[in-house]
């Protein structure tokens, strides 16, 4: 890279995404390379470097530089350091490389526009960038690079239906691949569209068997499952894990609701035995003891469970029940007035939600959704919330 920066005097990064921007229908070139560039080679370049496959993409960088498309394999090198987060590195080789000209071949406009774009969005410019990859995408629309990172910009702001657009565009463009349609699940699952989720999960998973991630997808599709009251699907989905602490609660969940309690009770008070202290399988031993009655044997675990997870309504409702049937009147009233609370809040939370969804720019929306994931304890969310409210208004 040093080498190549050193060709000719740099000119500023945000002055080569100007030009590119400012060019009508995003003209760009490569000044000295007389010839087309294998384009084909530029594709499975992006390809490869979206599913992190350096040493492919290090391969094609070289066959790019055998066919003689040096400027090519340089911005496909850009996006390497973007990639590994060698971001100023990037930002200097991009400046370096020759200005945009007219009359070069759309898909050497949308390769141009795309690393632009990618250096403005790891730069902080999210505007810039959302401008850019979409002049990636209109100089060609079978691009599949810009609108993997159009879908991620858009995610991350809150725009969903922009989000899903993209990645149906991506789902549509690369048959193969896994990753768009696993996202797809997860975002109907995070809005509660579970029939939908459970159908991007089974198409995921049929792309590709045997992915990387493939515990957290079968455990995602079971949770789903569950809150469609699918409960044999789930344990057949389950079936199919690694059986750990999560997968093992979640059948425990399904064999109490289909009432086989002696498996559920054996499983729970496994996972006890390894995890003491989770909230999920300490509120659930106690549903099993309260329905066994005995309640004075589940209050134990319930009580522990909301010092462990305060802001959890099941286990606020539940303590309510175990210590109404106790006889303890005022502090059942006051264990289901708390429970009760918290279910405003989450239906507020939901309801959010669904005008975030609704309203893709409005930064107000996602900074009450940060306030509110605060008021659950999820300071988590709460952060993504805020650094999405900022993105919309360019801090």
């Amino acid at each position: 890279m040093t080498a190549v920066a050193g060709r000719r005097r740099r000119r500023p990064w945000f002055a080569v995404i100007g030009l590119v921007a400012a060019t009508a229908g995003l003209t760009v070139g490569f000044a000295r390379r007389p010839r087309l560039p294998p384009l084909a080679l530029v594709a499975a370049a992006n390809e490869a470097l979206d599913r992190a496959d350096l040493p492919a993409v290090r391969a094609l960088i070289r066959r790019l530089e055998q066919r003689g498309a040096a400027d090519a394999a340089e911005l496909v090198r850009v996006r390497v350091l973007l990639a590994r987060g060698y971001v100023q590195p990037a930002l200097d080789a991009l400046g370096a490389l020759p200005p945009p000209r007219d009359g070069e071949p759309r898909g050497l406009m949308s390769l141009r526009a795309l690393v632009a774009g990618e250096a403005a969005l790891r730069a902080g410019q999210v505007a810039e960038a959302r401008a850019l990859l979409a002049g990636a995408v209109a100089a060609d629309p079978a691009a599949v690079s810009p609108r993997r990172l159009l879908a991620t910009i858009a995610y991350d702001t809150g725009a969903i239906p922009e989000a899903l657009g993209h990645l149906e565009a991506v789902r549509r463009l690369v048959p193969a691949d896994p990753r768009p349609v696993r996202l797809l699940a997860l975002i109907h699952s995070d809005y509660e569209r579970y029939a939908d989720a459970v159908a991007y999960y089974e198409e995921s998973l049929e792309r590709d068997p045997d992915q990387p991630d493939r515990d957290d997808l079968l455990a995602e599709m079971a949770a789903c499952q569950v809150q469609l009251r699918r409960h044999e699907e789930a344990l057949a989905t389950l079936a199919h894990g690694a059986g750990g602490a999560r997968e093992r609660l979640r059948e425990a969940e399904c064999r109490r609701t289909l009432g086989q309690t002696p498996a559920a009770r054996a499983l729970v008070d496994g996972i006890l035995a390894e995890r003491p202290d989770d909230p999920a399988a300490l509120v659930l031993a106690a549903t099993i003891r309260l329905e066994d009655g005995d309640a004075s044997a589940a209050l134990g675990p319930l009580d522990e469970a909301v010092r462990l997870a305060p802001h959890d309504y099941q286990a606020r409702l539940t303590q309510a029940r175990a210590l109404a049937t106790l006889g303890r009147d005022a502090d059942a009233a006051r264990a289901q007035a708390e429970a009760e609370r918290i279910r405003r809040v989450r239906a507020e939370f939901a309801e959010l939600h669904q005008q975030a969804w609704d309203a893709p720019r409005d930064p107000a929306v996602r900074l009450r959704l940060a306030e509110v994931a605060e008021s659950l304890g999820r300071p988590d969310l709460a952060r993504v919330w805020r650094e999405a409210a900022a993105a919309l208004v360019g801090k």
